[in-house]
């Protein structure tokens, strides 16, 4: 039997669930689903000053909206677990939420200060600054602690702990030491202890850092794999000194690749065209199935060339093989195109009832609208539009009196010649007597011929006088749903701008 995957999502409650963070999570979600193995999100909230009130709540809303879902996780709102399985899980692992786990890191911390393998440090902030000067004066471009309290006696320890002066507690980097992990994207990737001074792994306050506690949950919940941001290598050594030290077994690494912008620079909430944040992409009306599908090829890619893949899909052709080694450029024009793709795919009754709270009620009145009318009119854009809000961008001819635009008005001065065709449209239309889209379609043949025009020269004198608008999806629909008195005062309306001219 092979070995359990145990892969872990965890944030920080500093902010809210972007592209970033969601990108690590779903290739942890999809490496485990893919060998059945289990996919865990921990809180780590140590930064209490940064941390935000309602960014847990905010994470687990949005990895549940796009189908991320934890095995194991702390109990919330939104979170599938319940008290009874977290009990369970925390009796075996260890809570699920740093903030929970003080004690166990400092009982820790205490054991490597008994082993001698991390001290007691009462240097004050202004001393390690002013340490940190006088070594970038000498040419130090990169300061390390000068080990000052490392080599305090027994007794001047016990000194300054009975004078009460406060302390964090530092780990002893060992000397001349090397070490080697084989990532999963980068191949062999060795970092030099002499590179490293001495780091804090508790504070004065007695709160664990970053990487002590990583390391320590890590190991608790008996991670075998962690895949997250490359901007984290840099953190790797000294968590690797960490396991060493307690001689804990390391996990698997994966540091994915950067995510850029269209500038090359790492995307970020400043970045001018994306949406960053997962948040956005549900309040414009993107489908979660759409977004999952694209930020899955942020840094991966299937065998062969299909980019339209279900989840299920997805998890099942997971390869950690092919993790790219190169910047992934996030593309909004093909997040559109994707999520224009799966708003076709789904059926009518799902669109209606994804598309029509996005509908802007301040601009449309719906009130004493008739529902059929309502949905026939939503359909015409459902292989339109690329997202829900954008179902706003063509409602105006149908609720509202808008006028003809000046680009309309320019079309038909180029096309020139449509007196007779617009004149003969307006007849045959008023003498129908069955308002049926089969029966407007051939009003639309039969002018044509009567005019003598066909193509643009007849389509597009027809829809700017029949809807003000020189675009749209199924012109017969269109004049169809606007109804018959409308269009007729349409084209009159249009007439007497032209004629104003």
């Amino acid at each position: 039997m092979g070995k359990k995957y145990r892969l872990r999502y965890a944030p920080s409650p500093t902010g809210y669930l972007h592209i970033g963070n969601t990108r690590t999570a779903l290739m942890d979600y999809l490496f485990a689903k893919h060998y059945d193995g289990d996919f865990i999100v921990r809180i780590e909230d140590t930064d209490i000053a940064r941390n935000v009130d309602d960014a847990i709540e905010s994470q687990f809303s949005n990895l549940m909206w796009l189908g991320i879902i934890p095995d194991e996780s702390i109990v919330e709102e939104q979170s599938p677990i319940t008290k009874e399985q977290y009990k369970e899980l925390s009796d075996k692992y260890g809570h699920y939420q740093q903030s929970m786990k003080f004690d166990r890191y400092v009982e820790l911390a205490e054991k490597l200060i008994h082993e001698r393998k991390a001290y007691k440090c009462f240097c004050t902030t202004d001393e390690l600054e002013k340490d940190r000067e006088e070594q970038e004066a000498k040419g130090n471009p990169s300061p390390q602690y000068n080990l000052k309290c490392f080599k305090l006696s027994k007794e001047e320890v016990k000194a300054k702990e009975e004078a009460g002066v406060p302390y964090s507690i530092r780990f002893h980097v060992p000397e001349n030491k090397e070490y080697i992990i084989n990532d999963l994207v980068r191949g062999e990737v060795k970092f030099e202890s002499e590179n490293i001074g001495d780091f804090v792994i508790v504070k004065q306050n007695g709160i664990a850092t970053y990487n002590f506690a990583v390391v320590v949950d890590d190991h608790d919940m008996e991670i075998t794999t962690v895949v997250r941001g490359e901007e984290h290598i840099s953190n790797t050594p000294r968590q690797l000194m960490i396991y060493d030290a307690f001689g804990w077994s390391y996990p698997e690494f994966a540091h994915l690749s950067l995510i850029v912008d269209e500038t090359h620079k790492k995307l970020s909430k400043r970045s001018g065209n994306a949406l960053f944040f997962i948040e956005q992409y549900r309040n414009q009306g993107y489908l979660p199935q759409a977004v999952f599908n694209y930020i899955a090829l942020l840094g991966w890619s299937p065998v062969g060339e299909q980019e339209i893949l279900s989840k299920e899909e997805l998890i099942a052709q997971f390869d950690e093989k092919r993790f790219s080694k190169s910047p992934s450029t996030f593309d909004m024009v093909k997040m559109k195109w994707i999520n224009s793709q799966y708003m076709k795919s789904i059926s009518e009754t799902e669109y209606l009832t994804f598309i029509k709270p996005f509908i802007d009620n301040s601009r449309f009145n719906l009130e004493n609208v008739d529902e059929n009318w309502l949905n026939q009119v939503l359909l015409l854009f459902k292989k339109e539009i690329e997202f829900g809000l954008q179902i706003n961008d063509h409602l105006d001819l149908f609720f509202n009196d808008i006028k003809v635009s000046e680009d309309a008005l320019n079309q038909l001065k180029e096309i020139g010649d449509y007196d007779n065709l617009i004149n003969i449209f307006e007849n045959n239309l008023t003498n129908i007597t069955d308002w049926t889209v089969d029966n407007i379609q051939q009003v639309i043949k039969t002018s044509g011929k009567e005019a003598d025009k066909k193509g643009k020269a007849m389509f597009m004198p027809i829809r700017i006088f029949a809807t003000k608008s020189e675009h749209g999806p199924s012109l017969a629909e269109v004049i169809y749903l606007l109804g018959k008195e409308k269009v007729l005062n349409n084209i009159k309306e249009v007439k007497g701008t032209i004629n104003a001219k």
